[in-house]
């Protein structure tokens, strides 16, 4: 199965197939046709592959219909520990789970693919890396890996040298290598690869005037282009893929430097751009609605954060500026849009729920954190993971209500995984498998 076919098949998941925020508007990524939908799409709306932070196009919203809203240690698949700490959150294909760790007292990236069924560890690769300043809740292995039906991309970013790997699914080998050269950053890395259609798109945005965004062949590592870019505050946020109705599809990402911007995913240029509208770092990751609004999200420490909804045009040359929320919003969770309803999440806890349509606030309540995390969605709740270690579900709906607050044993700063049926938790140094 090719990532066109997976792609249309998500969407179909999630129901958006009418919005423009999924990619099988356009007849072209029907290609692989009705009967192959009709033969597959049973199985795979099923095991629902998470293959980049956050899920299908990073909108965290997750299919896992018997996955209980309250459980306890006793309920675990299984609990594994992992070869070291991160903040990184699993991807998965089918039955094998994807996640980087770095070992106590180093700078390595560990990437390791385990068995969905019982945690076994299949295969575990290390590249080594040279310390160097991180902020303090930062962590070398911050950015997720991405994943598609054949191989498993890591990327990492260090001052000595950068690089992106695709490995192959199932051993592991080294399939190519692209080096990205020096990052410059007084905070350190966070941004994640993703994977579109035979792509492998990174954002490389650092503090230096050398930011790019770059696309490589995804069997190859060849580039395809490299947009070029100013920077002066780095970006932490992953893109995410809009599909305008006509002409191509867009990466959406998102900088202090250069606000938020859609790049032309075929020729590497800019569609269309918003600058000057992230006034502070952007550490979220933009998001597309189901209703195809595009979510970007910046701030500053722990009081100042905006929160935008941006409206591209259809014609796929233009974008405008719908609404704006100022401090109700976080600075590092991601906020997540369910059915109608826009979820904010702040580090400390505050949560608000607005009409995404209006931004008329339905509720905001503090739900005791902190959290670094940021939430997903599964049979109507939000759930999220704390600092500390606990993980909190919320009701996804117009009246606040909170359902549970489960310790985990262990803090966090990672966000859920949804595949299969199941959730997969990363605490700082292990990862817990729920639901049946």
């Amino acid at each position: 199965m090719t990532q066109k076919q997976h792609w249309a098949l998500t969407c179909a998941v999630l129901q958006s197939t009418s919005s423009p925020s999924c990619g099988i508007a356009s007849l072209r990524r029907l290609t692989f046709g009705i009967t192959f939908a009709a033969l597959t799409l049973g199985p795979l709306v099923h095991a629902q592959e998470w293959t980049r932070f956050r899920g299908p196009n990073g909108s965290g919203l997750g299919k896992a219909p018997n996955l209980p809203a309250e459980f306890s240690e006793k309920d675990y698949n299984w609990k594994i520990e992992l070869a070291g700490a991160g903040h990184s959150s699993p991807v998965i294909w089918g039955d094998r789970i994807f996640v980087t760790a770095t070992p106590k007292g180093t700078a390595k990236r560990i990437i390791a693919c385990l068995n969905a069924a019982d945690g076994k560890v299949l295969w575990q690769k290390e590249f080594d890396t040279s310390a160097y300043h991180l902020h303090a809740d930062n962590n070398y292995s911050a950015g997720s890996a991405a994943v598609d039906a054949e191989r498993v991309y890591l990327h990492w970013a260090a001052p000595e040298g950068s690089g992106l790997v695709a490995m192959d699914q199932k051993d592991g080998h080294e399939i190519w290598k692209k080096e990205l050269g020096p990052y410059v950053s007084q905070h350190g890395p966070g941004s994640s690869p993703i994977v579109w259609e035979e792509m492998v798109i990174v954002s490389f945005d650092q503090d230096e005037p050398t930011s790019f965004l770059l696309a490589v062949d995804a069997r190859t590592g060849a580039q395809r282009w490299k947009l070029e870019r100013p920077g002066t505050s780095h970006s932490a946020s992953t893109p995410c893929i809009y599909s305008p109705k006509t002409g191509s599809a867009q990466a959406i990402l998102t900088s202090r430097t250069n606000g938020m911007t859609a790049v032309d995913v075929n020729k590497g240029t800019i569609a269309w751009e918003l600058p000057g509208l992230m006034t502070k770092r952007c550490v979220a990751s933009p998001f597309v609605t189901p209703a195809g609004i595009v979510i970007g999200q910046c701030g500053e420490g722990r009081s100042e954060s905006f929160v935008y909804a941006v409206q591209p045009g259809a014609d796929g040359k233009s974008a405008q500026k719908l609404y704006e929320v100022v401090r109700s919003g976080g600075y590092v969770p991601t906020p997540i849009a369910v059915n109608d309803l826009l979820f904010l999440w702040k580090e400390d806890g505050l949560v608000t729920c607005l009409r995404e349509a209006t931004k008329e606030q339905l509720w905001s309540e503090r739900v005791s954190g902190p959290y670094y995390g940021s939430p997903v969605s599964v049979n109507g709740r939000l759930y999220n993971m704390t600092v500390r270690g606990d993980l909190v579900v919320l009701a996804a709906g117009e009246k606040f209500q909170q359902i549970a607050r489960i310790p985990l044993g262990e803090g966090t700063e990672a966000t859920p995984a949804v595949s299969g049926g199941r959730m997969y938790l990363r605490t700082a140094s292990h990862l817990i498998s729920v639901g049946k």
